[in-house]
């Protein structure tokens, strides 16, 4: 009998493993590109404790990109967990806070590449509401996401390509060297 509950219990824990696991598909369709070398190239992020700005960073030194630090106008506190209630509110209920900083010249790139954490199963929502503020038909969208697991990463990649719907959108960076993932998305050579 003691075996049946071990067995019994081994295949709960299985399933539940298999059933909570993220629907990411690392194969997600994107669109593809050819290398550019005159392509206008901007990096856009939000980054609450370093994360993600460590990340853009990385990316603008491999690209030579210009950046732009995307602001709330309405400040969270410097640990997201003391403003859990209100990014989760933001998250669930689709809504755009305001952005402290819009540029005037997200227009003139060819190449967006922007970049959040993963907060409550989507980006930071100021980060839609700064791709929602510039009509971006046509240009090149590349998200990237800091957060510890996959957990989500698909619902965030289409909550970007959700709110830049007429523009190409290229795969997100994964993890491993950035360089590599620039030269396999085409942005560098």
């Amino acid at each position: 009998m003691k075996k049946f509950y071990l067995l019994a219990f081994a295949l709960v824990s299985v399933f539940a493993l298999v059933s909570c696991q993220d629907d990411f598909d690392p194969d997600y369709p994107a669109d593809e590109i050819q290398y550019d070398g005159s392509r206008r190239i901007l990096v856009a992020y939000f980054s609450q404790t370093g994360n993600t700005e460590r990340l853009a960073n990385q990316i603008v030194e491999a690209t030579g990109a210009d950046v732009y630090r995307i602001e709330a106008a309405e400040p969270y506190a410097s640990n997201p967990y003391d403003d859990s209630d209100r990014i989760q509110n933001e998250s669930y209920n689709d809504l755009r806070p305001e952005v402290a900083n819009l540029p005037d010249n997200v227009e003139d790139y060819d190449v967006i590449m922007v970049g959040s954490p993963i907060w409550w199963h989507n980006p930071a929502m100021v980060v839609c509401t700064f791709l929602e503020s510039y009509d971006l038909s046509g240009k090149i969208i590349v998200p990237f996401f800091t957060y510890g697991s996959t957990e989500y990463l698909q619902q965030s990649i289409d909550k970007i390509h959700e709110v830049t719907p007429a523009s190409t959108h290229l795969r997100t960076y994964l993890g491993g060297d950035v360089e590599e993932w620039l030269r396999e998305i085409h942005i560098l050579q």
